[in-house]
């Protein structure tokens, strides 16, 4: 379990109202830039913003924009997200050929909405071959005279764009920008970048790769995806906050890993899971990860006993019981993130249903509590079986993600 954190700062329209944010790589609560750049910090914005905070609490009803590097513009690296509310930033330093135009017109195509970052005038022959591309345009009025920045609004007002002036920073910009016809306006003047935290709970590079591996072989199964997500609690994690993201039209809660996987389909589960290994973001408590996977084991063994629950259910429940430990917040914070069937979200709160008693009886067992299992819907004496079977599974799985 880490912090993870994406900056945003507004974007205002002429009457200050919000148009949306820029959602900015940030490597802590206190910092003021970016310490990383290139894919890797597009990838950690977009894994710490779809899957880890949310969307929704990101930017609300309003529009994110997001820098991409050329490998997400051309179609070598995914977005696994959809294309409403999201604007995507070709960077400057992007090179303009062929191949970025190809790329540029298939998201124009699947429905993204595309802006030109720091737009300068005196770089006519690469920028007027993106203008027709893009909706907005945004331009360093800092970086810029007074005479190169009327040249820049002039070149841009032949085309259908909307122009947002950047580092707007003294009131004599802002008017100035107003006056040359700026259509929004992003600037320390207006508001500084507010950095947006959250705990998260990272996947093991193993694991990923070894679901990239599985997912690049044409027959692959769905119980092979479900094996190897089901056993990395960092990684169902981030698949059911990607799933719950205001961006991928989820339709139905879900009641265990193999319904959140059919859900994604093959497609979004390779590109999060790639998208997620661009990011590093791996970071393992072994500890941790062993008393998860024990008692996410141990409530599957029960069920098979009790045959009142569905194995795979109480896995996946037993799995995510784990959750307020890890990521320090109260369970009911837990499963307002996750797309969960209500017997699981009351299972998991209030402990009810027969899935609640499953896991009220492994997390009594693991703190020796007598008196809650004398109300155990299984005797004591099958208990120490389960356990012991299960911690040796749990080690198992957990020292080979570990140490590979």
């Amino acid at each position: 379990m880490r912090e993870v954190y994406v900056g945003r700062q507004p974007i205002f329209d002429r009457s200050l109202s919000v148009l949306g944010y820029e959602l900015l790589f940030r490597h802590s609560a206190n910092a003021e830039n970016a310490t990383a750049a290139g894919d890797r910090a597009t990838g950690r914005v977009i894994v710490n913003t779809f899957a880890e905070l949310g969307l929704d609490r990101m930017v609300g009803n309003k529009r994110a924009f997001i820098n991409l590097t050329r490998p997400f513009l051309v179609g070598t690296l995914p977005l696994p997200f959809d294309s409403e509310d999201v604007v995507l930033e070709i960077l400057e330093t992007t090179a303009v050929d062929d191949d970025l135009l190809a790329g540029l017109q298939r998201l124009i195509a699947a429905g993204y909405t595309l802006a030109i970052d720091d737009f300068r005038a005196d770089d006519s022959e690469r920028t007027q071959k993106l203008l027709p591309f893009v909706t907005y345009v945004k331009v360093d009025v800092l970086s810029q005279t007074d005479e190169e920045l009327a040249n820049s609004v002039e070149q841009c007002r032949a085309h259908n764009v909307h122009l947002i002036a950047e580092r707007v920073e003294d009131h004599r910009t802002f008017h100035r920008c107003v006056d040359l016809g700026f259509d929004y306006f992003q600037g320390y003047l207006l508001g500084r970048p507010a950095v947006v935290s959250t705990p998260g709970l990272a996947p093991t590079t193993v694991a990923c790769m070894e679901l990239l591996n599985r997912l690049s072989k044409p027959d692959v199964s769905f119980d092979e995806l479900v094996e190897i997500v089901r056993i990395d609690l960092g990684l169902s994690y981030r698949l059911l906050r990607a799933v719950n993201s205001a961006a991928s039209g989820l339709v139905r809660p879900i009641s265990s890993v193999r319904e959140a996987l059919v859900m994604l389909g093959h497609r979004q589960l390779r590109a999060w899971v790639l998208l997620m290994v661009v990011a590093d973001a791996s970071d393992v408590v072994e500890e941790q990860l062993t008393s998860a996977m024990t008692r996410a084991r141990m409530c599957e063994l029960i069920a098979v006993h009790l045959r009142t629950v569905r194995p795979d259910v109480a896995f996946f429940g037993g799995l995510l019981s784990s959750l307020d430990f890890l990521l320090n917040m109260p369970m009911s914070e837990v499963v307002e993130r996750l797309p969960l069937e209500d017997t699981i979200r009351r299972a998991l709160v209030s402990r009810e249903g027969d899935l609640g008693r499953i896991i009220d009886t492994v997390a009594a067992y693991e703190v020796a509590d007598l008196e809650a299992l004398a109300s155990s819907p299984i005797e004591l004496s099958d208990l120490a079986p389960a356990y012991l079977n299960a911690i040796a599974w749990s080690m198992s799985v957990t020292a080979e993600a570990v140490s590979a």
